[in-house]
């Protein structure tokens, strides 16, 4: 599926375009970020506005500004990149910016929870950008499910409260025809699953090589 979203006419269009801008990944990267960096980050307030201006930079704030250069020039036709060949280059400069960003959080001697999700942008957006070769799977999906898992430990279960988010989010894009049922599920599950797994990479393997 390869349709540009068009003006939306409609009301549900009109709320579906508006929800899928508002929930774009920079967005949802930003608020994670900024909830993580309050609870994890304790070298004053200097210290963690420096982290999160770094982290929202490199998550999501870098890459925006990218695509919609893209945009201006007419490379792409939308925001959201609709045409799921144009997203190769997208993706792998977003992973260039995620590397960046992880490192540099490392040097600023970030919490493992901040620099975890970093590198969880990272090895997942090289991971999104394998599958979006052959099939259009739902990377606005991906980058709101995937940063709730890093919340579980600040929320516990009363995170299941954003699940209407996660479903009011799968509906636009499907009302904007931006994706099918299918890529929105997988995009969630990816989303989930995949950071799950990064988890315990840096849980049982980054954090030992480190120590």
């Amino acid at each position: 599926m390869e349709t540009a979203i068009t003006p939306p006419r409609s009301t549900a269009e009109r709320i579906a375009y508006w929800l899928s801008v508002a929930l774009i990944p920079p967005t949802v990267a930003a608020v994670v970020f900024a909830l993580l960096v309050l609870r994890y980050e304790h070298g004053g307030p200097f210290h963690q506005m420096v982290v999160w201006i770094v982290a929202v930079a490199c998550a999501g704030g870098l890459q925006m500004a990218y695509v919609l250069y893209l945009r201006k020039m007419e490379e792409v036709t939308a925001y959201d990149v609709p045409e799921r060949l144009k997203r190769t280059k997208p993706y792998l400069i977003s992973a260039v910016f995620s590397l960046g960003g992880l490192m540099f959080l490392i040097m600023l001697n970030a919490s493992v929870f901040v620099w975890g999700l970093m590198w969880c942008f990272l090895i997942n957006t090289l991971i999104l950008n394998a599958i979006n070769l052959r099939w259009k799977i739902s990377a606005h999906m991906m980058g709101l499910a995937g940063p709730l898992v890093f919340l579980f430990p600040l929320f516990g279960w009363s995170l299941l409260w954003t699940l209407p988010l996660v479903l009011l989010l799968a509906w636009s894009r499907v009302t904007l025809h931006a994706h099918t049922i299918a890529q929105v599920v997988a995009g969630t599950v990816a989303g989930i699953g995949l950071t799950l797994l990064q988890v315990w990479v840096i849980l049982n393997v980054l954090l030992p090589l480190m120590q």
